[in-house]
């Protein structure tokens, strides 16, 4: 099994356009995986107190390129929640989106494949390692999972975890773009996938029957 992880689009759908066209063309039996914020939330109204929208204005008030066409082809695609589609769903109501964008405030909270876990990632808790350097907490519920892909940060890294003495170890893996990281080293990894908004657009592709993580990047050329 191959899986294609795309996330934080952010209305940049020209770029997720080149983006999956790469994956189709190179990795055709790879399964997408949409890893939230797929739009860019980017007006808003006066709030009410509890951040309800007292006068909504149309959809393209709020959401870039909110009628391209290639939304239709990622709505096509399994996925999770970001939060621009939360706050989305808090600047309007949903009888006044359009189908084809409430398909994605529909998305769960998270995917569950085995032992694999997708989430965006705003939802958990996070911790600052070095000035640049954010990842999110395995904790809880999460500890049942081995590998967890996640975004929001729009930051592609790697990071081994070990549990030792009741504390979770995190250790940063260098990563090389095209270079396949066999995931045996540690016992459990944080994997951000990077974003599609960025210049050069980057994702990530997990091969489970190699137990293999490699990370991508489009050439700007292309873009």
């Amino acid at each position: 099994m191959k899986i294609a992880l795309i996330g934080d689009i952010h209305s940049r759908f020209a770029q997720a356009e080149q983006v999956v066209t790469k994956i189709r063309t190179d990795q055709t039996e790879a399964e997408i995986i949409c890893m939230g914020d797929v739009f860019e939330v980017e007006k808003k109204p006066v709030y009410s107190a509890d951040e309800t929208a007292i006068e909504p204005k149309p959809l393209s008030n709020y959401v870039m390129n909110s009628t391209h066409s290639f939304i239709h082809t990622l709505n096509t695609f399994p996925g999770v929640i970001g939060n621009q589609e939360e706050k989305l769903m808090k600047l309007m109501p949903s009888v006044k989106i359009p189908e084809h964008i409430t398909i994605f405030l529909g998305y769960p909270r998270e995917i569950t494949k085995g032992d694999l876990l997708f989430i965006h990632g705003h939802q958990l808790s996070w911790v600052e390692r070095d000035p640049d350097v954010f990842h999110p907490l395995i904790e809880n519920e999460m500890l049942t999972y081995r590998l967890f892909f996640y975004g929001h940060n729009h930051d592609q890294r790697l990071f081994g975890v070990n549990h030792v003495n009741g504390e979770m170890l995190y250790e940063e893996i260098p990563i090389q773009l095209g270079i396949s990281i066999r995931l045996d080293k540690y016992e459990k990894y944080l994997i951000n996938v990077g974003d599609i908004k960025s210049t050069p657009s980057k994702w990530a592709i997990y091969c489970s029957d190699a137990d293999t993580i490699t990370f991508y990047e489009l050439s700007p050329a292309k873009v």
